[in-house]
């Protein structure tokens, strides 16, 4: 009886230790071949990206050489390890995003934004919610006037309200669009396709 009750509690475990494992950033899609970043000359267009794995690199990439943007990526000063990414298991990422006041450190900053109109932002989401990393740069850099297209990865959840609480950190300062969540298995084409549609989107 006790050896069947300690294997029923086993099973029942099972999933919680599944999702700890690879609960963050799991997303993936069917990129094979991830463009270098490169700098365009007069560029207008920027992506800005951040994520622990290299499915959101792989989706900004695709999509900055699609538009002939500029790229940039938002690099913690201090590396999220896989044990910070275990969800609730009260490591960094839980408690990151469970703090309000959270603000992880970046190495640096985007630079001469002023030559941008248009600026696109990917994040992995995490409970819910962009990394608080985000609010980091943010709270950080100057949009005055420009068009933020914000974008995310998740294995399953959607955008939710991510966009909009970014969007409360730039006020009435810049044109925020909808945001998108890049699906699971998107091809190179798709995601190329999505970036060039929206690009025309928001620069009507």
């Amino acid at each position: 009886m006790k050896k069947m009750f300690a294997l029923l509690i086993a099973l029942m475990l099972l999933p919680v230790s599944g999702l700890a494992v690879d609960a963050v950033s799991s997303a993936t899609v069917s990129i094979t071949e991830v463009p270098e970043a490169t700098a365009h000359e007069n560029a207008k267009t920027l992506v800005i990206w951040f994520s622990t794995n290299d499915t959101m690199k792989a989706v900004a990439l695709t999509a900055a050489d699609a538009m002939e943007a500029d790229s940039f990526e938002i690099v913690p000063e201090q590396p999220y390890t896989e044990a910070d990414l275990a969800y609730y298991t009260d490591r960094r990422c839980d408690r990151e995003q469970a703090d309000a006041s959270a603000r992880p450190a970046i190495v640096s900053l985007p630079e001469n934004l002023a030559q941008y109109d248009v600026i696109f932002i990917g994040y992995p989401i995490w409970h819910g919610q962009a990394p608080k990393i985000l609010y980091t740069l943010l709270e950080n850099i100057d949009l005055s006037g420009k068009t933020i297209v914000p974008f995310c990865t998740s294995m399953s959840s959607g955008a939710g309200s991510s966009a909009d609480n970014l969007a409360k950190l730039t006020g009435d300062t810049a044109v925020w669009m909808n945001a998108s969540r890049i699906d699971n298995n998107s091809t190179t084409e798709q995601v190329r396709q999505w970036a060039l549609n929206t690009l025309d989107e928001a620069t009507k």
